[in-house]
C-alpha cells in the first residue's frame, strides 16, 4: 500500500503525524521502520496505552520486540500472555487485561510468505468504538510490516545461502587431498584469505592433548617455538572451557588469548571448538585487525558444526595399527566399564562367567561312537551235500530250539538208493548162509565183502537222510537267511542256508573315530543307548580294541569290542545305537574345544608352521 487510509473520526484527524511520518519515510533498518509504523497506528488512537512489534528471532524458535510504544516498559510483560496465544492460534486476540482494570490487550499476527513471521499487541482502554477501528487500520497498514518480514527472510535466505555457498566450498578444501596434513595445511590459508586473517591455526585433540598441526602461509614449523606454545596454550584455554572465545585488547579475562595477542600483535583473536558427537575433536584459532562481524561468528560456527564430522573420519582413517587396537580397546573397556552399556556388561559377564566355567570346571569326558550289537558267537547252517532245497522251515528273526528243524533237503532219491542197497545186503547175507552151509571158504570171504560193502552204502545213505533235515545247533534267533521263496532250488554242498546267534548273549561293537581311538582301553566303561530300546541307557565295558582300521563314510574307524554288564533280554542281533565310553575327567574347555585345537595343529604343522 502507498498511503496509509484516512482518519476514521474527527479526534484521530487532529493528532500531529508529520514526526511520525518523517522517521517512517528516511527509515534506514527494520527496528526504526517497525518504530515509526507503530507510533504512526498508535498517535491515531487516545485510547491505546502501550504497543509493541514482535518478529521471528534469527533463531527461528523464539520472538523479541523490534519496536515497542511509547518507550519499553517492565509493565509490558503482561501482554505476553495475548500475544503467544495470537501467535500459535493466528487468529486476531482481545482479552480483557487483569490490570489495570478496564484495559484489554489486543493481538494482531502478522504473516509473510504464508507464515506467521510477527504479531502486534496493544493494551487499551475498554472502547467499544475503538477496537473495530483499530484492527481495520492495522489490517490496512499490515502490508508494510509484511513486505518489511518478507524482505528480512529473503535477504536471510539470500545470506544463508551465501553462507553455504562458502562453507562447501571451503570444505572442499578440506576433502580433496589424500593426506590430512595437507588438506589441513589448505584449509588455514581458505580461511585466512576469506576472513582477511593475518594468521590461522589449526589443533586436533587427541587424549585431551591439543597438538597444533597447521598454521597458514606456513608448510612447515618449529614445534617448540613460543609463537606454537602460545598457540596451544589458547587453544587449551577453549579446550578446557569447551566453548567459542573471541578476545580483544586485553583479552577480557581470557589469560592465553591475551598472551597470544601481545605476542602476535593481531588485535582481534576467535577459537572456535570443533565439536563431534560432544566431543572437541579440533579447534580452529583465526587472527585479524578488525572484529568479527555476528554474521562471520555464524558462518564459523556453522562451518565448525560441518567440518567436525570429516575431522574426525579423517583422524580415525590416518590412525596406525597401534592406535587402532589401543583405540578399539578403550571403546570396549568404556562400554563394559562406563555407566551406559548394560548389554555390553551382561555379554562382558557371561563370557567371563563361561571362561571360568571352561577353564575351573571339571567333567567326566567321555568318547561317543555308534554301535552294532552281534552274537557272541555264531553259526551257520550249511547244506550237508549236494541237492535238491525241499522246504525252509524258518527265517530272519525268528527263534529256534536247539534241534529244531530250519530246512528240509529233497531226500527222495536217497530213499530209492537205500532201498537198492538194503535189498543187495540181504541177497549177500542170503549168500553168505549159503556158503557157511557148504563151508565154502573162499565163497564166504567173498560174500562177506560184498556184505560189508552193502551195509556201509546202507548206513551211508541213512546218515544222508538223518542231515537232510537241517537242524539248529543251539537255542539262539536266525540272524540271516530266507528260504521260504526257494523251495526246489539246488544248492551245492557246504551253502549257507542260516546264521543262527545264540539268545541272550551278544556283543557290542563300537565304531571309534581315529581322533578318539588313543584313551581307549581294555576294561574301561560306558553306557548304550539302542534306536530299539528307548527306556534307558545300560551299562557295558570294553573288551577289546581292534588294531585295525576300517574306512566308511569318508573316515578311518576302529572296531572295539563291548560286552554288557548285565544280560538284557530286550537286546536283539543287529540293534544300531549309540555308545559313551569314560576315559577320564578333564576341564570342560578341553573337552569341548581340543578337537579343534588339534586340527590346529595338525594344520599348523602340515603348512610348515
Amino acid at each position: 500500500m502507498n498511503a496509509l487510509p484516512e482518519p476514521l473520526n474527527d479526534a484521530v484527524a487532529n493528532e500531529p503525524v508529520l514526526p511520525a511520518w518523517d522517521r517512517f519515510i528516511t527509515a534506514r533498518s527494520s527496528d526504526v521502520f517497525c518504530d515509526a509504523w507503530l507510533a504512526l497506528i498508535c498517535e491515531r488512537f487516545v485510547s491505546l496505552r502501550h504497543a509493541a512489534v514482535l518478529v521471528e528471532a534469527a533463531d527461528g524458535k523464539t520472538y523479541v520486540p523490534i519496536a515497542v510504544w511509547p518507550a519499553a516498559d517492565a509493565d509490558m510483560s503482561r501482554m505476553s500472555e495475548a500475544a503467544g496465544k495470537a501467535l500459535a492460534e493466528r487468529r486476531v486476540v482481545v482479552a480483557p487485561a487483569t490490570e489495570p482494570v478496564g484495559h484489554s490487550h489486543v493481538a494482531i499476527p502478522v504473516q509473510a510468505n504464508d507464515r506467521v513471521a510477527g504479531t502486534v499487541v496493544f493494551e487499551m482502554i475498554n472502547d467499544a468504538a475503538t477496537l473495530p477501528a483499530l484492527l481495520r487500520e492495522v489490517h490496512w497498514g499490515s502490508a508494510w510490516l509484511t513486505n518489511l518480514l518478507a524482505r528480512r527472510d529473503q535477504d536471510m535466505a539470500t545470506e544463508a545461502g551465501e553462507r553455504a555457498t562458502g562453507i562447501v566450498h571451503t570444505l572442499t578444501v578440506a576433502l580433496r587431498h589424500t593426506k590430512f596434513q595437507q588438506a589441513l595445511f589448505d584449509l588455514t590459508n581458505e580461511l585466512r584469505r576469506r576472513f582477511a586473517a593475518t594468521r590461522v591455526a589449526v589443533g586436533l585433540v587427541r587424549d585431551a592433548d591439543v597438538r597444533l598441526v597447521a598454521l597458514s602461509e606456513a608448510a612447515t614449523f618449529e614445534k617448540s617455538s613460543p609463537l606454537v606454545q602460545a598457540y596451544r596454550d589458547a587453544m587449551a584455554e577453549a579446550f578446557d572451557l569447551a566453548q567459542i572465545v573471541e578476545a580483544s585488547g586485553d583479552a577480557g579475562g581470557f589469560r592465553a588469548h591475551g598472551a597470544l595477542l601481545r605476542r602476535t600483535g593481531s588485535l582481534h583473536v576467535v577459537t572456535l571448538p570443533v565439536v563431534h558427537q560432544q566431543r572437541i575433536v579440533g579447534l580452529i584459532a583465526l587472527e585479524r585487525e578488525a572484529p568479527f562481524t555476528e554474521a562471520e561468528r555464524r558462518w564459523l560456527e556453522t562451518f565448525a558444526d560441518l567440518v567436525a564430522p570429516v575431522t574426525e573420519q579423517r583422524m580415525l582413517a590416518e590412525r596406525g595399527s597401534v592406535a587402532r587396537m589401543r583405540d578399539e580397546a578403550r571403546r570396549v573397556w568404556a562400554a563394559i566399564a562406563g555407566p551406559r552399556f548394560l548389554v555390553w556388561k551382561a555379554i562382558a559377564a557371561l563370557v567371563v562367567l563361561l571362561g571360568l566355567i571352561l577353564a575351573l570346571v571339571p567333567v567326566d569326558y567321555r568318547i561317543s561312537a555308534k554301535t552294532v550289537t552281534e552274537g557272541e558267537v555264531q553259526r551257520v547252517a550249511a547244506a550237508p551235500f549236494e541237492g535238491f532245497l525241499a522246504e525252509g522251515l524258518v527265517r530272519a528273526g525268528d527263534t529256534v530250539r536247539e534241534g529244531q528243524p530250519v530246512a528240509q533237503l529233497d531226500d527222495h532219491e536217497l530213499r530209492v538208493e537205500r532201498i537198492r542197497w538194503a535189498s543187495e545186503r540181504d541177497q549177500y547175507d542170503n549168500k553168505l548162509r549159503e556158503a557157511m552151509a557148504q563151508h565154502d571158504l573162499s565163497a564166504i570171504q567173498v560174500t562177506g565183502a560184498q556184505l560189508a560193502e552193502a551195509q556201509a552204502q546202507q548206513d551211508l545213505l541213512d546218515d544222508k537222510i538223518a542231515r537232510a533235515t537241517v537242524r539248529a545247533p543251539y537255542d539262539g534267533v536266525v540272524v540271516s537267511g530266507d528260504l521260504s521263496q526257494q523251495a526246489g532250488t539246488p544248492v551245492e554242498a557246504g551253502k549257507k542256508l542260516f546264521e543262527i546267534a545264540p539268545l541272550h548273549s551278544y556283543r557290542i561293537i563300537l565304531e571309534v573315530d581315529e581322533r578318539d581311538i588313543g584313551p581307549i582301553r581294555d576294561a574301561q566303561r560306558g553306557e548304550l543307548m539302542l534306536n530299539g530300546m528307548a527306556g534307558g541307557a545300560v551299562a557295558i565295558h570294553v573288551v577289546k580294541v581292534m588294531p585295525v582300521a576300517t574306512a566308511k563314510d569318508g573316515k578311518n574307524l576302529y572296531r572295539v569290542e563291548a560286552t554288557l554288564d548285565a544280560p538284557d533280554k530286550r537286546l536283539l542281533p543287529g540293534m544300531e545305537g549309540v555308545a559313551k565310553v569314560e576315559v577320564g575327567r578333564h576341564k570342560l574347555g578341553w573337552v569341548l574345544l581340543h578337537n579343534a585345537v588339534d586340527w590346529l595343529r595338525l594344520q599348523a604343522w602340515t603348512w610348515g608352521l
